[in-house]
């Protein structure tokens, strides 16, 4: 058991770049760290934080106290494996060490997402930011822009922005150009940039990774709802810039074209939850199943109203009404005994 514990953050994970395996613990296995990492990375920021960390860790031994030092690593895939991974490696340290409390260094904001997870913890004594200045000149410049031209190439959750998004540009222009479409080029770049900056700014990439991981049938559903929803978004537009008459009929032929993608795209979705359940031997199998005749029942009765109002029949025809109605009670009262069911056999259970 130690008083205190110096912890090291590199939540991208620079340290595996060195050939160093963390969790770092102990002063004489911090010092291998830190030979390797001079090898490396002597001009990286992250080795000035471990050696910040190494000294304040000399000091306060120097001083008497008693204290221990580690480096903590996460992923260079970023976000939220990194901060599992930094979680793990922190229940080690505590379960080896059985600190009381702490004293954490970092360099990068990026770094500093680590800090509530260890504070849900341990008790945090004092916090270390290293900040290395630097006179950039010319040449300075061209060193740290190679350096960072190199992390954009190297590293996943870099070169899919600074890569991934330009190279998505180029080829949406590229097939643009060849089909004669290239006069569209602004309104896909805008979409794309804008999809790109949605995915990032809601971690939606690594909810499909979770997705992807959990559940890989779930994962292909969405990447077909989502392709299909793009296609009703494509089309509906289409059928706008090419039809004319009053506005009833342009919104009416418009949702009528877009209708069977988007309707497509909710039940590909609906259905790889009932596969999943149905793989789970679940009840909520027939929750799925109802839920999917509710939008099919949905879809042709829009369909019937939509057609009337397209030939300009503006009253909805009391077959809408009649089917709608019959289908709403049959579908209510069948959610009504699979739930008793469903109650009957947890009880029963």
């Amino acid at each position: 058991m130690v008083k205190t514990v110096i912890i090291y953050i590199d939540i991208d994970d620079d340290l595996s770049l060195a050939g160093i395996k963390s969790p770092v613990i102990g002063e004489a296995n911090v010092k291998e760290a830190i030979d390797k990492a001079s090898e490396i990375m002597a001009d990286d920021s992250d080795f000035n934080s471990m050696i910040v960390a190494y000294n304040i860790y000399k000091k306060m031994k120097k001083e008497g106290q008693d204290v221990e030092i580690v480096f903590l690593a996460g992923s260079q895939k970023g976000g939220l494996e990194a901060q599992r991974r930094i979680s793990a490696q922190l229940d080690e340290i505590i379960k080896e060490l059985n600190p009381q409390d702490s004293i954490i260094v970092y360099d990068s904001p990026e770094d500093a997402k680590a800090l509530p997870i260890i504070q849900s913890r341990l008790k945090i004594s004092g916090v270390q930011r290293v900040i290395v200045e630097q006179h950039r000149g010319v040449e300075e410049t061209y060193i740290l822009l190679g350096k960072y031209f190199k992390k954009i190439l190297n590293e996943p959750r870099y070169s899919r922005i600074f890569l991934g998004v330009p190279g998505a540009i180029l080829f949406a222009a590229g097939i643009l150009e060849v089909f004669g479409l290239i006069s569209y080029i602004v309104p896909v770049i805008t979409i794309l940039i804008g999809s790109a900056m949605i995915i990032r700014g809601f971690d939606l990439d690594e909810m499909m990774e979770k997705w992807w991981e959990n559940s890989t049938i779930m994962v292909i559903a969405a990447l077909l709802s989502s392709i299909s929803f793009a296609i009703s978004l494509i089309n509906g537009y289409f059928t706008y810039i090419s039809i004319k008459g009053n506005s009833v009929y342009v919104v009416s032929t418009v949702i009528s074209s877009m209708l069977p993608y988007i309707t497509f795209s909710v039940l590909i979705l609906l259905g790889a939850k009932a596969l999943s359940s149905a793989l789970d031997k679940s009840i909520k199998l027939f929750h799925d199943i109802i839920k999917i005749s509710a939008i099919i029942i949905s879809y042709y009765i829009i369909t019937d109203v939509l057609k009337n109002l397209e030939e300009g029949i503006y009253i909805i025809q009391f077959q809408s009404f009649y089917a709608l109605t019959i289908s709403s009670m049959v579908l209510i009262f069948a959610y009504i005994v699979l739930n008793l069911i469903e109650k009957y056999k947890f009880s029963s259970s």
